[in-house]
Order: C-alpha cells, then sequence, then structure tokens
C-alpha cells in the first residue's frame, strides 16, 4: 500500500445549501416567468404544442392532438418539487402578453451540492430574440442568487442550434457522454456544459451590457454580439 497522501479537491467554504426558486414570478424588461398553470396550456399550444419540428430532438413530442400536449405539461407539473416550470410572457409588440415558451430550473436533489440546471423550449416568438436571451438571464441570476455554484446546461449533440446558444452565453463544453440515452427509438448523445459561480460576474456583465438599450439600433438589431462583448470585457 502506498504512503503517499492523496491529492484532495478544495475546501468549500460555503457549506449552506441552495435554495429552491420561489412562487413569484420573475420579470425582466421583455419578459416575464410565471411559474406553469393549466391557464397557459392554451397559449403554449399554439406556440409551442403545435410545432411538430420543435420536437425532432427533444424526448417528448411532437404531439397529435391539444389533449396529448396538456397531458404532457401536467406530467411535468407533477414531476417533482426540484423541478420548477415557468411559462414565458412577452411584455410588448403584438405578442404582449401571450405564453410563447417554456422555461425549466431542476436541481434533481442536488440542493446539498449546490447544484442546477436549467431547460428552455421557445416557439418561434422568442427563438432569437432579445427576449430569448433576457430569459437565460433572469435564470441565471435567480438561480446563483439561491446559492447554487454550479449551473449545468445539457443538449442532444446534434441539436447545434442549442449547443451554439449555450457557447454564446457563455456556457463552458465539458465534453459528450456517448450513448447516453435512447430517444424515441434513437441513440442519443449528449453534450454537457455549465458556468460556474466564480465565472458568473463576467457572463452577468456580458448579458448585462448586450441586453442595454444601446446595443440595439432602430430596426432592434444587436449592435454588438454577446462574443464580442466578452472578448471586450475579458
Amino acid at each position: 500500500m502506498s504512503n503517499d497522501t492523496p491529492t484532495l479537491g478544495a475546501i468549500v467554504s460555503n457549506t449552506e445549501p441552495a435554495q429552491l426558486p420561489g412562487t413569484g414570478p420573475l420579470t425582466g424588461q421583455h419578459v416575464t416567468l410565471e411559474r406553469l398553470t393549466q391557464n397557459h396550456f392554451p397559449d403554449l399550444y399554439e406556440d409551442v404544442g403545435s410545432h411538430a419540428d420543435l420536437w425532432t430532438l427533444w424526448p417528448g413530442g411532437p404531439f397529435s392532438t391539444r389533449i396529448e400536449f396538456d397531458d404532457y405539461l401536467t406530467r411535468l407539473l407533477a414531476y417533482s418539487s426540484d423541478l420548477v416550470t415557468y411559462a414565458v410572457f412577452l411584455l410588448s409588440g403584438p405578442n404582449k402578453g401571450k405564453a410563447v415558451g417554456l422555461a425549466l430550473a431542476l436541481s434533481e436533489n442536488r440542493p446539498t451540492h449546490r447544484v442546477a440546471e436549467i431547460g428552455l423550449f421557445y416557439g418561434p416568438q422568442l427563438q432569437r430574440t432579445r427576449a430569448g436571451t433576457e430569459v437565460v438571464y433572469l435564470l441565471c441570476n435567480l438561480l446563483f442568487g439561491l446559492n447554487h455554484r454550479r449551473l449545468q446546461w445539457k443538449t442532444n449533440s446534434l441539436n447545434v442550434q442549442s449547443r451554439k446558444a449555450a457557447e454564446r452565453y457563455g456556457f463552458v463544453y465539458e465534453g459528450t457522454l456517448r450513448q447516453h440515452e435512447i430517444n424515441k427509438g434513437r441513440n442519443r448523445d449528449t453534450s454537457w456544459y455549465s458556468i460556474i459561480d466564480s465565472e458568473w460576474p463576467a457572463c452577468r456583465k456580458v448579458f448585462e451590457t448586450w441586453l442595454e438599450d444601446g446595443n440595439f439600433d432602430e430596426q432592434q438589431q444587436q449592435v454588438s454580439r454577446m462574443e464580442d462583448i466578452r472578448k471586450v470585457l475579458s
């Protein structure tokens, strides 16, 4: 037996557990996130559930009927107290006050390790928009404020759009788990990304700078990309 002293990880001085999100809404400049209820189901079916192409790489769906979609959302609500599901509402424009996407925060019995995970499911009204980016900012800021030390993002390795989004938001690629799951009878390799608490202040500054009104022209097109802002601030 070796007498060498094993190398141990750094001592974690913050021993307080992470907290789960409360029941109140999260409100930004462009969106509000409300805890999902059955009242949101009709809007979500129109903007999310009825678009079969959105569900190709997602474990659930597509849905042939509104009843099937409602059953899926009902199961989400009953899943666990560790999973918080939000309906995303726009605060301006022709779809103001309408639920146009889902945002999920999952702790999965890991609050003592202070690990959380986010998931997003956007309808067309949220994809590639300022509002969609603000959803991620609100979720990340909430979870790190609740004492999480790691925030995860995982996605099907074939989901190029999701992988690019994770990197744009500042999540760091950690690797791909091969043959991680079987979804809809097909192999799924899962790519993992994360932001840790020591990285969040810099990431938060990038989000806040990008979201500023001065970063958008009269046509509401971005002036500077998040990637460029990150380089300037680093």
